[in-house]
């Protein structure tokens, strides 16, 4: 791997840490802070918002996926899914919070990207 692919990439790869470690240590909305970051530094939004989302997904993803290991998921998962009004489905409520997370990371890229954007057309005046 070349210099130029690291120096693209690890970025990426650090603010998926980032976004990880806020999500562990309470910070739900760490994500969104994330993606902001993301998008206000690289200007292609093509990239950063996808990159920006699949970091918020892992981000909410991974700790829902050792909660569920360790302790099962099921049961609550069902009575929030009766609350809603959708039965004894537990998939609802879980794809319904990795789905948060996911627009978290998605939001905050865009917001960053369209920032930069309105920044950078402040400056030269277009």
């Amino acid at each position: 791997m070349g210099y130029a692919a690291v120096r693209r990439y690890l970025p990426i790869l650090l603010a998926a840490l980032l976004a990880l470690a806020g999500v562990l240590l309470g910070l739900w909305w760490a994500p969104f802070v994330v993606g902001v970051v993301l998008g206000a530094l690289d200007p292609r939004a093509r990239i950063t918002v996808p990159l920006a989302a699949a970091a918020g997904l892992l981000a909410w993803a991974i700790p829902i996926a050792v909660l569920g290991a360790r302790y099962g998921l099921g049961p609550t998962a069902q009575a929030l899914a009766a609350i809603m009004g959708f039965g004894h489905q537990a998939a609802v409520p879980v794809a319904l919070t990795l789905l948060v997370g996911t627009l978290l990371g998605a939001t905050g890229a865009w917001l960053g990207g369209a920032s930069r954007a309105i920044l950078t057309s402040a400056r030269t005046g277009r």
